[in-house]
């Protein structure tokens, strides 16, 4: 009878120091969010903007959706993956995850 050899998968960068550090794999991954008050939203990790008006904001951020919905939404910064959006920030929603739809929401 023969063994099976089970086939271990080598941990990312990311997860080793995420271990390591004891700290979230999301932000050893690049992606982070801060709120500062309910009128500013920093994040990090954009991958794409999918939406943008006045009352919502839709983009990627290392493989999930992301939408912002409020009053006055406008993006104040947008560098290097990082984005900052001001205005007033009613909700913060994921709405999905690796392989997310890229279609607008109407």
């Amino acid at each position: 009878m023969k063994k099976r050899k089970m086939r271990h998968e080598r941990p990312t960068i990311s997860e080793i120091l995420s271990n390591f550090a004891d700290i979230p794999a999301d932000l050893t991954s690049g992606m982070s969010l801060e709120m500062r008050g309910r009128n500013e939203l920093l994040l990090c990790g954009c991958r794409e903007i999918l939406c943008y008006s006045p009352e919502r904001i839709k983009l990627t951020q290392c493989g999930y959706c992301i939408l912002i919905d409020g009053r006055r939404l406008t993006m104040t910064s947008y560098s290097d993956s990082r984005i900052s959006i001001r205005g007033e920030i009613d909700r913060i929603d994921y709405c999905g995850g690796e392989g997310v739809e890229k279609r607008e929401e109407k």
